[in-house]
Order: C-alpha cells, then sequence, then structure tokens
C-alpha cells in the first residue's frame, strides 16, 4: 500500500535574510549611518574652533586640520575678524546640513524596508494558503488565518524593520563613545558602568516585555477567530437573542489585547524614564571629575557634555525599537510558522501526464483515508475497491458520516489517499498534472460558494476565453436555473452578493450546477445537487444528469430515490466502508441495508 503523509514542518524562520532583506540592502543602511556618525561626529568637533575663537578670538592652532583651516579661512579675515567666524559657522552649518539630508535618506529608506518586509510576508502568507493542501486549510480557524495575513504580518514586519533600526542606532551610539574618548578618555571610562547598566535594563526589558508580547498575539489571533465566527453566525445569534453575549465575548478579548498592549507600553515608558536620570548621573559624574579629577579644559568639557546630551536621546530610541521588537516579535515567530507550515504542507503538483482524453475510467484500489489530526487517528474510509466506468452515472449513496463526501474528494484530488491508490484510466492519480487533471472536473459542493459578483462572471470564472450570453443561456436552461434568472431585472449581470446571499439555496444549487456545465468538464462530481430543490426542479435536475452521463463520467452522492434509480452503478457504503454496489434493482433485491435506506419494501 502507497502511504502519503506530510513532511514535518521545519523550524520557523525570523532572520532578516530569510525575510528576503539582502546583505546590499544592510549594507547600504549601515554605510548610510556610518556616514551620518561621520557627520555627526565633525559637526560635534566643529564646537571646539567655534568655542576657541569666541574665547580667544582667534582660530586654534596645533595641528594639522587646524592649520588646513587657517588656511582656507585666513583670506576671510582681511575682511574683518567677523568673516572669519562667518566662515567658520557656515562650514559647522553645511556639516549639519549634510548631516539631517543623510538621516532623511536613511529614515526613508528605512521606511521602504519596513513596508516592503510587510508586504513580502504577506505575499508570502497568501502563497502559502492558497497553495496548502485542503487537510491542512480546514484543520485552520478561518479568523487565525485572516488575522495572520492582515494584523499579525504588519507587526512582524515592524518587528523585522526594528531589528535593522536597533543595529543602525548601535552605529550611533558607539560613534559618540569614541567621540568621547577622543575628548576624554578618562571622564568616558568613568562613565562605562552607567551605560552597561542601560545594557543590562534592555536585557530585562526584553525578557520581561516577550511574555507580554506572545499573550498580545494570541488574543489578536483570538479576536480575528471570535470576529469571524460571530459575524457568520449572525442570523442564528439574532435568532436566539444572543448579540449581548457576543458582543460581551469580544469585548473580553479586545479588554485583553487592551491590558497587554498597556501593560507592553508602560514597561517601555518606565525604561526610558529611567534612562534620563541615569544620563543625568552621568553628566553630573562628567562634571564632578572634570573639575576636581582631569582639570579639564571648560571648551572640551562642554562638547563632552555636548555629546552626552546628544547620545541621550539615541539611547532613547535604541530603547524605543528594542521594545517595540520586543512586542512585535511573537507575531514574526507566529506568521513565520504559519508560512513554513503551510508552505511543509503544499499541495502536490503532481506528474507530468496531461489529463486523460477521452476518459476510460477510474478505479480505486485498497483506499484508506484518514483525516489529519483525526481523534484516534480513525479512518474515514478504509479498504475501498471499485471501479467507476466512464460516460455512466454513479450514484453514492449511505448514511450521514458514512463517508461519502470523502470518498468523492478524493475522486477531485482535493486530497490524497492516506493508503491506496487511485487510478485514472490505469495510471495513479500522482502521475497527472493537479491542475490539468481538475481543469477537466468540475465539483458541485452541498453549499455552493459565489464571488460577490454577476451571475455572469461567476459562471464563466475559471473560463478563457469566456463563452458569450447564447452559451450561457444553454448552460442555465439544462440545468433549470434560467427560469429565475431570466425573471430578475439584471439577468446575468445581476449581482449575487457575498457568497451568493441575494440567491435562495436552490437557486445556488442550479447555478452550480450551470457552471459545471459551461466549463465542459470531462468528471463531474455532485454533491446532493437536488437537496434544496422542489419536486419539479429535481426531476428536470436528474434526467440532466442522466442526459450528462451519455457524454461524461457523473458521479453523483444522493439520497434521492429519483436520482438513485437512474445510476449505472451504485456505491453503498456504511461506516467508511463499502458494503455493497451494483445497479438499483440489484440492490432492492439482495441487500437489505440499501432497502432500509429508501424505505422501500422487500
Amino acid at each position: 500500500m502507497t502511504s502519503h503523509e506530510p513532511p514535518p514542518p521545519a523550524a520557523p524562520k525570523t532572520s532578516i535574510a530569510s525575510l528576503g532583506v539582502s546583505r546590499r540592502v544592510v549594507a547600504w543602511l549601515l554605510s548610510l549611518t556610518l556616514l551620518l556618525a561621520l557627520f555627526e561626529g565633525v559637526g560635534l568637533g566643529m564646537l571646539l574652533p567655534v568655542l576657541a575663537y569666541v574665547r580667544t578670538g582667534g582660530l586654534p592652532g596645533g595641528g594639522p586640520l587646524a592649520r588646513a583651516m587657517q588656511e582656507s579661512l585666513g583670506w576671510l579675515g582681511a575682511w574683518g575678524k567677523g568673516w572669519e567666524l562667518a566662515g567658520l559657522l557656515l562650514i559647522a552649518l553645511a556639516v549639519i546640513c549634510l548631516r539631517y539630508a543623510i538621516n532623511y535618506v536613511r529614515d526613508v529608506r528605512l521606511v521602504h524596508l519596513r513596508l516592503s518586509i510587510t508586504r513580502r510576508l504577506r505575499s508570502r502568507v497568501v502563497d502559502a494558503l492558497v497553495h496548502a493542501d485542503l487537510g491542512y486549510l480546514l484543520a485552520r480557524r478561518s479568523g487565525e488565518l485572516q488575522s495572520s495575513l492582515t494584523l499579525e504580518a504588519e507587526r512582524a514586519g515592524e518587528a523585522a524593520a526594528a531589528q535593522i533600526g536597533i543595529v543602525t542606532s548601535l552605529a550611533l551610539i558607539v560613534v559618540y563613545i569614541l567621540v568621547l574618548l577622543l575628548l576624554s578618555p578618562l571622564l568616558t571610562l568613568c562613565t562605562a558602568p552607567i551605560l552597561a547598566s542601560v545594557a543590562l535594563v534592555l536585557r530585562w526589558q526584553g525578557r520581561r516585555s516577550a511574555s507580554l508580547a506572545t499573550a498580545v498575539s494570541e488574543q489578536n489571533l483570538r479576536l480575528g477567530d471570535q470576529a469571524s465566527e460571530v459575524l457568520g453566525g449572525i442570523l442564528r445569534i439574532k435568532m436566539r437573542n444572543q448579540e449581548d453575549r457576543a458582543a460581551q465575548m469580544l469585548s473580553v478579548t479586545v479588554e485583553r489585547i487592551f491590558a497587554g498592549m498597556f501593560n507592553l507600553e508602560r514597561l517601555r515608558l518606565m525604561v526610558e524614564i529611567a534612562m534620563h536620570p541615569l544620563m543625568a548621573m552621568a553628566g553630573l559624574l562628567v562634571i564632578l571629575l572634570a573639575v576636581e579629577a582631569a582639570k579639564m579644559d571648560l571648551a572640551v568639557l562642554g562638547v563632552f557634555l555636548f555629546v552626552l546630551v546628544r547620545m541621550a536621546p539615541q539611547v532613547n530610541q535604541l530603547i524605543s525599537l528594542w521594545s517595540f521588537r520586543n512586542a512585535c516579535r511573537a507575531s514574526l515567530r507566529r506568521v513565520s510558522e504559519l508560512v513554513d507550515e503551510a508552505t511543509a504542507r503544499r499541495e502536490p503538483g503532481g506528474g507530468q501526464r496531461e489529463e486523460p482524453a477521452p476518459l476510460k475510467g477510474i478505479e480505486l484500489r485498497d483506499v484508506w483515508f484518514s483525516y489529519p489530526g483525526s481523534p484516534g487517528g480513525g479512518y474515514a474510509l478504509e479498504q475501498i475497491d471499485c471501479a467507476i466506468p466512464a460516460r455512466s452515472l454513479t450514484a453514492v449513496v449511505g448514511r450521514s458520516g458514512a463517508g461519502k463526501t470523502t470518498l468523492v474528494s478524493l475522486l477531485a484530488a482535493y486530497h490524497l489517499p492516506t493508503q491506496g491508490e487511485i487510478h485514472f484510466d490505469g495510471h495513479p492519480l500522482e502521475s497527472y498534472g493537479l491542475a490539468a487533471l481538475r481543469k477537466g472536473m468540475a465539483f458541485v459542493d452541498q453549499e455552493p460558494f459565489f464571488f460577490n459578483d454577476t451571475i455572469r462572471e461567476n459562471l464563466n470564472f475559471g473560463v478563457e476565453p469566456p463563452l458569450d450570453d447564447a452559451a450561457l443561456e444553454q448552460a442555465l436552461k439544462d440545468s433549470g436555473s434560467w427560469e429565475f434568472v431570466s425573471r430578475l431585472d439584471q439577468g446575468l449581470d445581476t449581482v449575487v452578493g457575498e457568497r451568493g446571499s441575494r440567491l435562495s439555496q436552490g437557486q445556488k444549487q442550479r447555478l452550480a450546477i450551470a457552471h459545471a456545465l459551461v466549463i465542459n468538464a470531462r468528471v463531474l462530481i455532485l454533491d446532493e445537487p437536488t437537496s434544496a430543490l422542489d419536486k419539479t426542479s429535481e426531476l428536470i435536475i436528474a434526467q440532466t444528469i442522466r442526459d450528462l452521463a451519455s457524454r461524461l463520467t457523473v458521479i453523483v452522492i444522493a439520497h434521492r430515490l429519483e436520482t438513485v434509480r437512474r445510476a449505472d452503478r451504485i456505491l453503498l457504503l456504511e461506516r467508511g466502508r463499502l458494503t455493497a454496489q451494483g445497479d438499483h434493482d440489484s440492490l432492492l433485491a439482495g441487500c437489505p441495508q440499501y432497502r432500509e435506506l429508501f424505505s422501500v419494501p422487500r
């Protein structure tokens, strides 16, 4: 027996490289930051000659940089002393302007990077979900998937971009520390314990915020799931007067999100505010040591204190980025886990063989199937062996829960057998290209889905080129739909509403059959197509199905005797097993379970 088990998901990838950020982009941002830091350092260094000029009335000497500045500004002295000072200030202004111009370019690139990461994450979520197998998608809550695509993906992008921001902020702080070392190594080393305490506080904050962020992420997913359930079941909620209960359920989750976010913000503010006394302590310590021990020049002391003041906002920005990254990191991990899990459960594309033309028949050989995560690992289908002839009508019957829908979903390649094989024209299903195989199939579900578009667009969905009105009208007539469509004010241009909400159940069923006729399928699978129809419509559809069976393979789940008695072959399922097969007359004669199912006396 052949077994088809999905591979285990790999560990989630949350590094910058795994999110599609190239080393070139990171290097470019770091280069801009270093250039920014360079001009910041030069701008701070310009304070010394300005202060010296104000104090002494001339440019300082003694160094190559000072001599070069004297030579470049000396010619301005002929116009007066004020012109030398003006030239000096203009150089300082130019450096400051360049510094902020580079700052603008860097910040714009950071914003672009953050939005690009969010866009890339959402694209990955969409691609992973739409290509995942149905077993995985049906096992996940729709609200959870929607939340991962919207809020969680946005927070994940923020977390990833914050990692780059942290690196660039650290680079700028390092430059400030180097400037301080150049001004006074002694004072810088004396303030080192205070800077070390900042690192310890950040480490503590990271650990504390991790648990809070995880809780917020979980509540965001819960809110998405609850909102999806409430909106999807709003009619039932209103019929049972449970509006207040539903609102209370959502309000509790909203309050939990509020509490979690408030605690995260309070932690961030507490750490940020705590930095100000630490930086003030560093400044006071510098003054004390400069006056009492180092006997530092007042100009150098002023510049040293100014650098400390300039560094303080960068430290606060680093703390904010660190807090934000920790607050959103849980979302990044969850989104990455979702993408990795869905990718590991990616629906196989199948083999190279194209769809059979013409189809000779379908054969199931010792097929077993178990839904992933089913309680106790039980099988929904067990040891199914049967053949479905081409260009015939095969009915699948049985009580509720017997495995009928599971069987036809395997035939439509929605799932692969857990064990055993399904053959088309003698070749395993896996040897066919899945897209090509499904292109020749139509599946009419019990609850047909329609896009919020016109009847014409829904019928032509997936049809290239789209059919004209005459062809659509013929399909509508064959399915018994033309009578009600022709009475609509806008006819084929009528918008059906979200999920077909403006149509009755019977109308949706008939339009779904019309769509199956439009795509000219080779295999037509119907799950209770007449369950919501009146007697007259049922007879029309039953005859349509019978007529279609003369030119394609029709497989129908049926409970109505009118459909079953017309079938060429009937498969009787009980508790996941095929207990009998044959035509209507032979089963009536030899199968008590079949007679009981349709309440036909012997």
